[in-house]
């Protein structure tokens, strides 16, 4: 009976080693998540003061200072703001920025500007943030 106990005894202790382990496992993984999207939140936000600070008046409309990481895709999919950033930092790196129709950078899915306005913008950005890259020593 004792062995018996004694066995039994083993078996509920490690069945618990168990669940501890794989619950504490589970609390890591939610915590490193947490962590990652506190530091993701962090970096957007930081992102998001530079872009208002160097694109002025359109990213200060369509950029609030806390925004989801949608409403910051959202927010620089059309290339306005990052083109505006770019011609701070070096002006006339992009030297025609298509700009859409309507008062806001943020624009609703199907309107205002086509995707290969988009996609004009986003590639004048991308030549020119190249080309600003050459001219660093």
């Amino acid at each position: 009976m004792a062995a018996e106990v004694a066995s039994m005894s083993f078996l509920v202790d490690s069945i618990v080693e168990d669940v501890l382990h794989q619950h504490g496992m589970r609390l890591r993984d939610v915590d490193l998540e947490s962590r990652k999207a506190e530091e993701d939140a962090l970096r957007r936000y930081k992102a998001v003061g530079w872009l208002r600070k160097m694109a002025g008046v359109v990213a200060v409309r369509d950029l609030p200072a806390e925004l989801s990481e949608e409403e910051f895709r959202l927010g620089l999919r059309s290339g306005i703001i990052l083109c505006n950033a770019i011609n701070k930092v070096q002006p006339g790196a992009v030297p025609k920025v298509v700009e859409g129709p309507c008062d806001s950078a943020i624009i609703p899915d199907g309107a205002a500007l086509s995707a290969f306005q988009y996609f004009k913008n986003v590639r004048n950005f991308l030549v020119a943030i190249q080309e600003v890259g050459k001219q660093k020593p």
